[in-house]
């Protein structure tokens, strides 16, 4: 197996040295220098165009790659704001981390996460921009220890540096600067979906959460007889279908992590049905019944988030088991994209007139991880509706 490395730069002549220790390089701009992990776990530099390493170093140092003059860092062909700083990762690989900034790092999650909507929609680019805020200050050093605080993808907020930055986020991020949703005195975890098909989800019913005073279900509407803001999105109303070997294959392959006994679960599909809903109507309680016997999945281990391509435990609507045994077929149904296993996929509000949903999920983005800065945020705090003030 090759050793783990990888390449940096910067937009404008740059230094590497060690954290709080000499300068190891200065590069000019665009210059890349790799960075590579030896068979004895230690950090390596190599400068580019060369094969031995110009330092060596041990498995504990963390080097620091610093642009000049307001240059911005450079991995993976995307320009990052902000410093970078690499240590090698327990047990083993390399760490990227792209200490940044608050108000910065959202001038790339922005986009990322809502898009570039049409002006007569600003005001839900503000919403997220607050929501973003909010669940950044919430997660500060929520992996501390292992270096940083926030994954750049769907596991925390999708953020890929300078590369989509767009004039209608900067005004987003600078029109709230400082903004957050506060409950009792500290920033709410501002979970928010892609698309909730029509009413969000209370999230004891999605994660095993506590009751979470602002994180309620609510309409994603302007009330009785309008149409859901979020109905915009592609996953606002799926279907999925299964014939019964293909449902007990995915209950076999991915249930066992809700529920071990289903592993083992064998015989004909003679049934599938809804025992339990949650206040909103969704599937809370899943029963399966086999010709060897019955299986449950119980609150928000029902239909989990990998039973379809749509993560449908905030979404479905409908599950029925039809025809004859050896030929029925399983049918869900349902509105709405979000998840259940990351804390990613948000369930508050967040949207059109800072009421309705966000736009489609974009796809996973391989990033940095993230060191966040909010030092310099002057923060003012909101009250969410619901919540204690």
């Amino acid at each position: 197996m090759a050793a783990p490395r990888l390449r940096v730069a910067g937009s404008r002549a740059w230094s590497l040295r060690v954290q709080g220790g000499d300068r190891i390089l200065r590069g000019e701009a665009g210059e890349m220098v790799s960075i590579a992990r030896d068979g004895t776990g230690a950090i390596t530099v190599i400068a580019n165009g060369q094969t031995d390493p110009l330092w060596s170093g041990t498995a504990r140092d963390t080097l620091e790659l610093d642009p000049e003059l307001g240059g911005y860092s450079g991995w993976s062909g995307n320009w990052y704001r902000g410093t970078f700083r690499i240590f090698a990762s327990d047990p083993q690989g390399i760490s990227l981390v792209n200490e940044v900034p608050l108000e910065d790092y959202l001038r790339s999650v922005l986009p990322n996460e809502i898009g570039t909507p049409p002006e007569t929609d600003f005001e839900a680019v503000k919403a997220q921009a607050v929501a973003a805020r909010s669940y950044t200050l919430a997660y500060l050093g929520r992996r501390a220890v292992f270096g940083f605080d926030l994954y750049a993808s769907v596991e925390d907020q999708v953020y890929a540096g300078v590369t989509r930055e767009n004039a209608q986020s900067e005004r987003a991020v600078r029109a709230t600067q400082g903004e957050v949703l506060i409950s009792d005195g500290q920033p709410i975890k501002a979970l928010y979906s892609s698309a909730c098909g029509g009413r969000t989800a209370n999230v004891e019913d999605v994660w095993p959460w506590d009751y979470t005073p602002y994180l309620r279900s609510v309409r994603d509407d302007a009330g009785e007889g309008t149409t859901a803001y979020c109905s915009l999105s592609a996953n606002f109303r799926w279907r999925e279908e299964w014939d019964a070997d293909a449902f007990l294959a995915m209950i076999r392959q991915y249930g066992a992590v809700e529920n071990p006994a289903s592993s083992n679960l064998g015989g004909e599909l003679l049934d599938v049905r809804v025992d339990k809903r949650s206040r909103c109507g969704r599937v809370q309680d899943l029963g399966n019944s086999t010709s060897h016997g019955d299986l449950a999945f119980l609150g928000p281990d029902a239909l989990g988030a990998e039973a379809s391509g749509h993560e449908c435990n905030l979404a479905e609507q409908l599950l029925q088991d039809r025809g004859h045994p050896r030929g029925r077929r399983t049918d869900a149904q349902g509105g709405g994209h979000g998840g259940r296993e990351r804390p990613r996929h948000r369930d508050v509000p967040v949207g059109r007139h800072g009421h309705g949903a966000g736009r489609d999920r974009v796809p996973r983005h391989p990033g940095p991880l993230l060191q966040i800065d909010p030092a310099h945020a002057d923060i003012a705090a909101l009250t969410p509706r619901g919540a204690p003030r």
